[in-house]
């Protein structure tokens, strides 16, 4: 234990993700007993398997490396979830400190704040990053790296119901001309008939 600039730091030998021994420092505590508890936790944690000493970002890179029967569509998304939202806010959590208070500022956060591409992210959205992290930690549960995972019984936005609108003209000049659509649209009376009109040579009219 150090005294660093007005806080406390811990260091420990722990096993790495490979099994190798590795020192692990911290720091950040108020006092010499709170640093001595936190070091005590890690050493305590690395008894009951390899890597418990990791970070999240470390584990969910080899979380994501051993995942060889997975959908090109899935990974994709696992990796986008973990690069642009996990990493940059959890990435340097230790694993085995990982706890639900954590894990629902996390989605707080996102839910609040513009995504990297300058959009708010949609609930639907914050609630599969949640998905990818609860899965990846699942997995750091049954390989005995962490007694339970702090991402069950997160609090999760609930996603909005998109609420219906007609296909007014104005709606269908900004969709031709830019591609912007609403969620869920209807079409009137007049626009089915002129649809069905268009399609009465169609093989498959009658299931129209």
């Amino acid at each position: 234990m150090d005294d660093d600039h007005g806080s406390w730091h811990f260091a420990v030998q722990v096993h790495g993700l490979d099994g190798q021994r590795q020192r692990v420092r911290q720091g950040g505590y108020a006092d010499p007993e709170e640093a001595q508890a936190a070091g005590r936790a890690l050493a305590a944690a690395d008894r009951d398997g390899a890597g418990a000493g990791c970070t999240l970002g470390q584990w969910l890179a080899r979380w994501l490396a051993g995942k060889d029967a997975l959908r090109p569509s899935t990974r994709q998304g696992y990796a986008t979830h973990i690069r642009l939202y996990l990493i940059p806010h959890l990435g340097r959590s230790r694993l085995h400190q990982l706890t639900s208070r954590d894990v629902n500022g996390l989605l707080a956060a996102l839910a609040s704040r513009p995504s990297p591409t300058g959009r708010r992210l949609s609930p639907a959205t914050v609630v599969r990053i949640h998905a990818t992290l609860r899965t990846a930690l699942n997995t750091a549960v049954r390989a005995r790296l962490i007694p339970v995972n702090p991402a069950n019984g997160a609090e999760l936005p609930r996603p909005r119901r998109p609420h219906p609108v007609i296909w007014t003209a104005g709606r269908t000049a900004r969709w031709q001309q830019a591609g912007e659509r609403p969620a869920v649209a209807v079409w009137t009376e007049q626009q089915l008939a002129a649809f069905l009109a268009g399609v009465a040579q169609d093989g498959l009219y009658a299931a129209w």
